[in-house]
């Protein structure tokens, strides 16, 4: 008589490797199980911006999202709209080479930042106990602005000057 068969084992997760791999390359091989690998990289794409672009343009821009395969950045200016425009193809080329394959888009989208006609945009409400707005400052006019740049004067970095006064002026102090 023979012993009675076991159940098969089903297994539910990614096959196991036959030798050893990389934290990497399991961590890579599970989210591919997943279906999430590219959703992963989008996010990747989205808060490694600073070093994917470059520090002058990651302060002037940010990655809004990946729609029909279009990367859709947000500028902060028309001047600098016009400039990424035209500098497109080495963006596009500099990022798909930096994220690799497979392309999680095939086109950029330039935009002006706050322009956005999406429904999902999420409003942050204040958080509770949150100190209330301080009252807004009147500027200083007059006497108590000629005073201030006449004691700004002494100051003799022209930038510095010019810089403390503004805020003296607008905070009246």
């Amino acid at each position: 008589m023979t012993a009675p068969a076991r159940p098969r084992y089903v297994r539910r997760g990614p096959a196991r490797a036959l030798e050893a791999r990389s934290a990497k390359a399991a961590i890579g091989a599970a989210l591919a199980f997943r279906g999430i690998a590219n959703d992963i990289r989008a996010e990747t794409l989205m808060t490694d911006w600073l070093e994917l672009v470059g520090p002058k343009i990651a302060a002037r821009t940010r990655p809004d999202g990946i729609y029909d395969r279009t990367l859709v950045i947000e500028v902060v200016s028309s001047a600098w709209l016009q400039e990424l425009n035209m500098l497109r193809a080495q963006i596009l080329a500099g990022l798909l080479e930096r994220i690799g394959q497979p392309r999680l888009f095939d086109e950029l989208k330039f935009k002006i930042a706050g322009r956005s006609r999406r429904a999902d945009v999420i409003r942050p409400r204040p958080r509770a106990g949150a100190e209330p707005p301080r009252p807004m400052t009147m500027p200083a006019t007059g006497l108590a602005r000629e005073k201030i740049v006449r004691e700004v004067e002494a100051i003799d970095d022209e930038e510095l000057r010019e810089l403390i006064a503004r805020v003296r002026i607008a905070n009246d102090k």
